[in-house]
């Protein structure tokens, strides 16, 4: 299981345990219901979240590629852009995957 699902059904069962108690005097298939809804509520703005972090590291790779030090020829402060904004890039595909970062590498991007 992928550690992005293994974290959803952990996150269910948070919210599921959480909530049992609170809802111990409501007929059990009203509070499955519950516990289900919130549940994805729950992943769907951790989801919203990665994404939201994803359009960041994009802003800041585009920022890093415009920076007057990235148009000087020969400089270390060129190579320095290039590499960062290629690092907010990475980290942008890794939020947007909802892969873990001991799933991939840098080799692997």
């Amino acid at each position: 299981m992928k550690k992005r699902a293994r974290a959803a059904a952990e996150t269910v069962e948070i919210v599921q345990k959480g909530l049992a108690q609170t809802l111990r005097d409501v007929p059990p298939e009203t509070s499955d219901r519950l516990i289900r809804q919130v549940g994805q509520l729950l992943e769907e703005q951790l989801e919203k979240e990665r994404e939201r972090c994803a359009t960041q590291c994009r802003r800041r790779s585009d920022l890093w590629r415009r920076t007057t030090l990235s148009g000087v020829e020969a400089s270390s402060g060129r190579e320095e852009a290039r590499a960062r904004a290629n690092e907010a890039l990475y980290l942008a595909d890794l939020l947007a995957s909802g892969r873990d970062t001991e799933e991939s590498s840098p080799s692997d991007a």
